[in-house]
C-alpha cells in the first residue's frame, strides 16, 4: 500500500474523530442546560435580587420593610416637606411657623417644580409600590420555597400597602400612573390613569387584602389584619361614590365582636391625675388612649385597628429616639416663652425644657384659632372631654425661681407674658395638645440630674409611644360620611353621636349633619392623627376650608390647588409616555 495514501487516510480519520467529538460536546451542552441559565451567575455569598426572594424568611423581611417604610416615611419625620408635617400644615386646622415649613404663600409652594410636590408623597409612595410589586410578582413565581398559603398571604399583605399608597396618591394628585409590575430597567412611558381608575385599583388591592389577611384576633400588635383593609376600603368606596359598599366595609370593622370604642378608663395610668406640677388635672378615657403603653390591643385597647410600633434604643425602632416627632413639630416651645419681672426684665416660664410643659418642642406647626376655639364652641366647649385641660392645656404655671411670678398661672393670673412677635404667638405660646407628648414618661436619661424644677429635660423631641395608623373612631366617621352620601342623615348622625357620646359631648341633630360638620368632628377627634391634607383634597375642600379658617396660608391658595400638581421632574423624564398635568398648573 502506498505510504502516502496511508498517511492521507490517518489524517482524514483524525478530522472525522475531531468533528464527532465537537458534535458530541455541542449536543451535550444543548441537551443538559438552558443557554440563559448557563450564562446566569448565582451569587452565593451575598444577597442579590436572584437569591433574596426564596424562603419564607426572605419574604417576611421584605414585608417588614414595607411596615418600616410607611412608619418612617409618613409618621416619623420632623421635616417640613415630609409627612406628617406636610400633610397637616397649611390646612384648616394648622399653619406653620414662618421660619419653618412651607412658605406662607401656598401658590408658590404648589408649583410643579418644587421639591415638596415630589418629596412629600409622590416619591415615598411609588417607592413603597415598587417594593410591594416585587413581593407580589415574585411570590407568585415557582422559583421560591413558599407554600401555596404563604404565596397568598404575602401577596395580600403587599397588596394592602400598594392599595394604601394608590389611595393616598389619588387623594392628593388625582390622575396618576398605575404601576403593577416590578420595574427592572429605566422606564419612560408611564401613562396617567384617571382618579377613578386609581381608586378602583386601590379597591381591588384592598379587597384582596381584606379577603386573605388574618383576623384581628390572630395577628400581633405590629401587623395589619383584614379589618385594617376594610377600613381603608370604606374610604376608597366613598371616593368612588359606592355608598353601600362603603357602609358594608366600615360595618365589617364596627360590628366585629373584638372591636369597640374605649368608653371606660383603661391602661397603666387610669388612676392618675395629670402632672401635679401643672394643675393636677382630672384625666379621662380620651387621655388614656394616648398614654404610653396603651395603644395596642394587647394592652386591652379594643379601639386599635392598626398601630405603628416604636421602640426606644432598638435598631429599627423608628425616628431618632424611638418615637414619632409629634412633640418637636406640633407642641409649643413653652420653655422659650417669656414673662416680665417687675423691673421690666423678662424671664422664661421654665428655665429649661420641661416634661410637664410641652417637653422640648420646637413649635414648628401651630393649630389655628379655628381648631382651638371655633370647633369647640360648636361642640360643648366645657363638656367635650377632648377639650379638657388634660388633653388640651391652655394655661401654664410659671415654674422659675428667678421669676417674680413663680407659681402663678400665665393667663388666669393675667401675667405680663410676651405675646407680640411671631415667635411669641405662633411658636412659643399656644395651647398644648397633649397627644403630642408622653409627659413625664420620657426615658430617665432625658432628665437633667438637677431636678430642682421637677421635669427639667436635657432632650426629648418625640412622643415615646406607639402611634395609631387606624383607630375605630375614624371608622365610625367614615361610615357616617357614607350614610350622608346615601342621603341618610339620621344614620350619619347616629354614627357621629357614638363618637360624641364617648367624648361626653352633646349629640348632633340629623338636620345639622353635612360634610363640613363631619370634617369638624374629624378635627376634634383625630387632630394630628389623620393626614388632614389628604382628607380635604379627597373631598375637594382644601381651598374652601383653608381660606375660611386659616388666615396665614389659606388666603394664598388658588382655586386649582384642591389637587397638587404632578411633579414636573416626573413629566420631564417621561419622554415616551403621557403624564397629564392637573388643570391650572404649567
Amino acid at each position: 500500500m502506498n505510504v502516502k495514501y496511508i498517511y492521507f487516510q490517518r489524517i482524514q480519520m483524525k478530522k472525522l474523530i475531531r468533528s464527532l467529538l465537537l458534535i458530541f460536546c455541542f449536543s451535550l451542552i444543548i441537551s443538559s442546560c438552558n443557554e440563559e441559565d448557563f450564562l446566569k451567575t448565582e451569587p452565593v455569598d451575598f444577597y442579590s435580587p436572584e437569591n433574596s426572594y426564596i424562603t419564607s424568611a426572605n419574604y417576611e423581611a421584605a414585608i417588614v420593610n414595607l411596615y418600616s417604610r410607611v412608619r418612617d416615611e409618613f409618621f416619623s419625620s420632623d421635616g417640613h416637606q415630609d409627612f406628617p408635617s406636610a400633610a397637616i400644615q397649611a390646612t384648616d386646622v394648622c399653619y406653620q411657623h414662618k421660619n419653618y415649613g412651607f412658605t406662607t404663600d401656598m401658590s408658590t409652594v404648589l408649583l410643579s417644580t418644587t421639591n415638596a410636590v415630589y418629596r412629600a408623597l409622590w416619591e415615598p409612595a411609588y417607592r413603597i409600590i415598587y417594593d410591594a410589586n416585587v413581593i407580589i410578582e415574585r411570590s407568585a413565581s415557582d422559583e421560591n420555597e413558599l407554600t401555596a398559603e404563604e404565596k397568598t398571604y404575602f401577596a395580600a399583605e403587599a397588596k394592602f400597602f400598594r392599595g394604601y399608597m394608590f389611595k393616598m396618591l389619588a387623594n392628593l394628585y388625582g390622575n396618576v400612573p398605575i404601576v403593577l409590575e416590578e420595574t427592572n430597567s429605566p422606564k419612560r412611558d408611564y401613562v396617567s390613569s384617571s382618579r377613578a381608575e386609581v381608586y378602583q385599583q386601590a379597591a381591588t388591592d384592598l379587597k384582596d387584602a381584606a379577603d386573605n389577611l388574618n383576623g384581628i384576633d390572630d395577628v400581633s400588635d405590629s401587623r395589619i389584619s383584614g379589618l385594617a383593609a376594610q377600613h381603608l376600603l370604606s374610604e376608597v368606596y366613598i371616593s368612588l361614590e359606592q355608598w353601600q359598599d362603603a357602609v358594608n366595609a366600615a360595618s365589617a370593622v364596627i360590628d366585629h365582636s373584638s372591636t369597640a370604642l374605649m368608653t371606660e378608663r383603661f391602661g397603666n395610668q387610669k388612676n392618675e391625675k395629670a402632672w401635679p406640677t401643672q394643675g393636677n388635672y382630672d384625666t379621662d378615657v380620651f387621655w388614656d388612649l394616648f398614654c404610653q403603653g396603651n395603644q395596642n390591643r394587647s394592652a386591652g385597647n379594643n379601639e386599635a385597628i392598626w398601630v405603628l410600633q416604636y421602640e426606644y434604643l432598638v435598631p429599627g425602632g423608628g425616628a431618632s429616639y424611638g418615637g414619632p416627632e409629634l412633640e418637636r413639630c406640633f407642641a409649643p416651645r413653652a420653655w422659650q416663652a417669656k414673662v416680665l419681672n417687675d423691673n421690666g426684665k423678662s424671664k422664661p416660664v421654665v428655665p429649661k425644657p420641661n416634661a410637664y410643659v410641652a417637653g422640648r418642642s420646637s413649635g414648628f406647626v401651630r393649630p389655628t384659632h379655628f381648631f382651638f376655639e371655633t370647633i369647640w364652641q360648636r361642640s360643648g366647649y366645657d363638656q367635650d372631654i377632648r377639650n379638657a385641660p388634660c388633653n388640651i392645656v391652655r394655661d401654664f404655671i410659671v415654674r422659675n425661681p428667678d421669676s417674680d411670678h413663680n407659681g402663678k398661672w400665665l393667663f388666669k393670673d393675667n401675667l405680663p407674658i410676651a405675646m407680640k412677635s411671631v415667635n411669641d404667638t405662633t411658636r412659643n405660646m399656644y395651647p398644648w395638645i397633649t397627644k403630642t407628648s408622653t409627659p413625664g414618661k420620657q426615658p430617665a436619661e432625658a432628665f437633667l440630674e438637677d431636678q430642682t424644677i421637677e421635669g427639667s429635660l436635657s432632650w426629648s423631641h418625640v412622643a415615646f409611644r406607639d402611634v395609631y395608623a387606624i383607630r375605630l373612631a375614624e371608622t365610625y366617621l367614615l361610615r357616617a360620611e357614607a350614610y350622608l352620601g346615601m342621603g341618610d342623615k339620621q344614620k350619619a348622625a347616629d354614627d357621629i353621636n357614638v363618637v360624641r357620646s364617648r367624648a361626653q359631648a352633646p349629640s348632633v341633630e340629623a338636620t345639622n349633619v353635612d360634610i363640613d360638620y363631619i370634617l369638624d368632628e374629624r378635627a376634634r377627634e383625630l387632630i394630628l392623627e389623620e393626614f388632614r391634607l389628604l382628607t380635604l383634597t379627597r373631598l375637594g375642600k382644601l381651598v374652601e376650608r383653608s381660606r375660611k379658617y386659616n388666615g396665614v396660608n389659606g388666603v394664598t391658595y388658588q382655586d386649582h390647588n384642591n389637587l397638587w400638581p404632578i411633579p414636573y421632574s416626573e413629566i420631564e423624564k417621561n419622554l415616551e409616555g403621557d403624564l397629564q398635568q392637573n388643570q391650572g398648573y404649567n
